[in-house]
C-alpha cells in the first residue's frame, strides 16, 4: 500500500489517493476495491469471553426488592426476539450471590465443623456442644424476621452478616454453658446451677448484645441497600437469639445432662 503525502490535517478526500500493489505489481486506486463511508459504531467495544458485550445498570428504587424487579426484566427480555448472535446474561447483585454464596456456604460448614470440634475437646461431651449450637437456629429466625419486617431481601451482605452473627450467638451460649458446668462442679443440683448462671451471665449478655447493635446502627440506618441487609441481619438475629438462648438453653441442658 503507497500512501500519499498529505500536508495538514487529513481529509476524506485523501483516500482516493491511496493505491495497493496487487498481486502483478500495478498499483489500484483504493477506492476500486473498497467504498468508505461514515457509520454509527460504538465509542469503546467491551470484550467478555472473547464475545463484544455491552454494559447496562441501574440501582433500583427505594421500596423495591431486587429480586422482584430483576424477575420482571428478565420476563420481558425473554419475550423479546434478539439479532441472531445475540443473547443476554444477568449481572450485579444477582450473578454475585449466585458465584459467592456456595463458596461461604462450604466454609461456612467447615467452621461450624472446626467450632463443634473444639467445643467437644472443651466440654469433654458430645451433647453440650449440641446445646451450645441450638443458639443458631434462633438466630436465623430472629435474622429472617428482621429483614422481613425492614423490606430488605437476603442479599450476599446479608449472607456476611448471617456467617458474623453465628459466631457471636455461640459465643453467647458458650458463655452460660461453660459457668453452668463451672458451679456444677461444686456439687450443686442443676436447677440450682441453671438458675445462679442466668442470674449472673445475664446481664454479662445482654450488654454485650446492646453494644453491639449500638454500634451497627448507625452502619444499618445509613448503609443503603449495600450495607443495611447485612447490619438487619445481625441486629434481627441478635436480639431474638439473645432472649431466647436465656430459655432454651437451660430447658436443654436440663434434658440432655445427668445429675
Amino acid at each position: 500500500m503507497r500512501l500519499p503525502f498529505v500536508e495538514g490535517e487529513p481529509k476524506i478526500e485523501d483516500f482516493n489517493r491511496i493505491y495497493v500493489r496487487s498481486m502483478t505489481g500495478a498499483q489500484i486506486p483504493l477506492n476500486q476495491l473498497a467504498s468508505i463511508e461514515f457509520k454509527a459504531s460504538p465509542s469503546k467495544i467491551d470484550h467478555r469471553n472473547l464475545d463484544r458485550t455491552v454494559s447496562i445498570t441501574a440501582d433500583v428504587q427505594a421500596g423495591y426488592l431486587v429480586d422482584d424487579v430483576t424477575r420482571e426484566i428478565v420476563t420481558q427480555l425473554e419475550a423479546y426476539e434478539f439479532p441472531p448472535g445475540t443473547r443476554f446474561s444477568v449481572g450485579g447483585v444477582v450473578e454475585t450471590r449466585e458465584e459467592s454464596f456456595g463458596g461461604m456456604g462450604q466454609a461456612s460448614i467447615i467452621a461450624l465443623i472446626a467450632i463443634f470440634g473444639v467445643l467437644v475437646l472443651q466440654f469433654r461431651s458430645f451433647l453440650q456442644p449440641l446445646i451450645v449450637f441450638a443458639a443458631i437456629p434462633l438466630a436465623v429466625i430472629g435474622s429472617i424476621l428482621a429483614l422481613f419486617l425492614t423490606g430488605n431481601q437476603f442479599s450476599f451482605m446479608a449472607f456476611v452478616g448471617l456467617t458474623s452473627l453465628i459466631g457471636i450467638v455461640i459465643n453467647n451460649s458458650i458463655i452460660l454453658v461453660d459457668y453452668t458446668n463451672q458451679l456444677r462442679a461444686e456439687g450443686k443440683s442443676i436447677q440450682t446451677v441453671l438458675k445462679e448462671a442466668g442470674e449472673t451471665r445475664f446481664t454479662p449478655i445482654i450488654l454485650t448484645t446492646a453494644t453491639t447493635i449500638g454500634g451497627l446502627l448507625p452502619l444499618t440506618l445509613s448503609g443503603g441497600t449495600l450495607w443495611a441487609p447485612l447490619g438487619w441481619t445481625i441486629i434481627g438475629g441478635l436480639m431474638m437469639s439473645t432472649f431466647l438462648t436465656l430459655i432454651v438453653v437451660p430447658v436443654l441442658y436440663i434434658l440432655m445432662t445427668r445429675e
